[in-house]
C-alpha cells in the first residue's frame, strides 16, 4: 500500500515521465505469496503499473509455473541470459523500448545468473543462464540503432560486485538497477559512465533516480534511497487489494 502511495506522489509530480522496474525476489517470501506460489502478488504488482521485471526466487516453483504466472502480468518479464537447453531460445524477451517524457528507453533484463547453479534444480528445469555480458553489447547496439532507444537501463539480478565488473566491461549502459545481495546505496556509484544504484530489499526501500538526457549526455539530478515507513500514506486502492490477499491467512497469521 505504501509503495503504491509513493509511486501516485511520483507519477503525480512528474506525470509521463515516470518509469517503474522491479529486480525480482517479489514473487516469494511472506506466507501469503508462498502459500499461493506467488499466485497473490499478481493483482498487486500490476495494479503498481511496474514497466517491466527481472527474476530470481520467483522460479522456486519451476520455470513452468512461473510462465504461467507472467502470462497474467501487464508488463514484460525480461532475461537476456536465460535460454532453453533443448532450443538455445530464450523463453523471455531480452528487452523492450519503453516511451516516457519524450525519450525512448531501452530497458534490458538480466536475471540471476545462480539459478542453475547453487539452486535446487527444480528452479532451472530445462533452463541454462549466463552472466549476459556476451550478449549485452550486441542488444544495446540494437536498441541504440535500430530502435533509436534515448536511454539505455540495464536491470540485472547479478549482485553488486558482478554489475560494478558487468558495467566496467560493458559500454554504452546509461543506469544499471542493481538487486540480489541487497545492499542500501546511498548514492550512485559510476563505472564507465553507467550510473549504478541498488535499493536493499524486501520492499522496505523504494530507489528513486531523477535524470536529465539530452544528445547522449546522462546526468544524475537526484538519488534517493526512499524508506517505505509510517510516513508515506497509503494508497487506499492498494490497501482494498492487500486486505483481500491476506483476509484467507490473517486468523493462523495472528495466532
Amino acid at each position: 500500500g505504501r509503495i503504491a502511495g509513493l509511486f501516485g506522489m511520483v507519477r503525480a509530480e512528474r506525470p509521463g515521465a515516470v518509469l517503474a522496474l522491479d529486480n525480482g525476489d517479489t514473487f516469494h517470501g511472506t506466507h501469503p505469496a508462498v502459500a499461493s506460489k506467488g499466485e497473490a502478488l499478481v493483482r498487486l504488482t500490476n495494479a503498481l503499473a511496474l514497466d517491466a521485471m527481472t527474476a530470481h526466487w520467483e522460479f522456486a516453483w519451476g520455470p513452468d509455473h512461473f510462465r504461467n504466472l507472467v502470462t497474467r502480468l501487464t508488463y514484460p518479464m525480461l532475461a537476456i541470459n536465460c535460454y532453453e537447453m533443448e532450443t538455445g531460445k530464450r523463453p523471455f524477451p531480452s528487452s523492450r523500448i519503453v516511451e516516457r517524457a519524450g525519450l525512448r528507453i531501452g530497458v534490458i533484463g538480466i536475471a540471476a545468473t545462480i539459478l542453475d547453479k547453487t539452486m535446487p534444480p527444480h528452479f532451472s528445469t530445462g533452463l541454462r543462464f549466463t552472466i549476459g555480458d556476451d550478449a549485452l553489447p550486441a542488444e544495446i547496439q540494437c536498441l541504440r540503432h535500430h530502435h533509436h532507444a534515448d536511454l539505455i537501463v540495464v536491470l540485472s539480478h547479478l549482485g553488486l560486485p558482478q554489475d560494478i565488473k558487468l558495467a566496467a566491461a560493458v559500454d554504452g549502459i546509461d543506469v544499471l538497477l542493481s538487486g540480489h545481495t541487497h545492499d542500501r546505496l546511498t548514492e550512485p556509484i559510476i563505472v564507465n559512465g553507467a550510473v549504478i544504484i541498488q535499493s536493499g530489499c524486501h520492499g522496505a526501500f523504494i530507489g528513486r533516480l531523477d535524470l536529465a538526457v539530452g544528445d547522449r549526455k546522462v546526468e544524475v539530478e537526484r538519488h534517493q534511497l526512499i524508506a517505505i515507513d509510517e510516513t508515506i500514506t497509503p494508497d487506499p486502492a492498494m490497501t482494498m487489494l492487500v486486505d483481500g490477499v491476506m483476509a484467507p491467512y490473517r486468523d493462523m497469521l495472528e495466532t
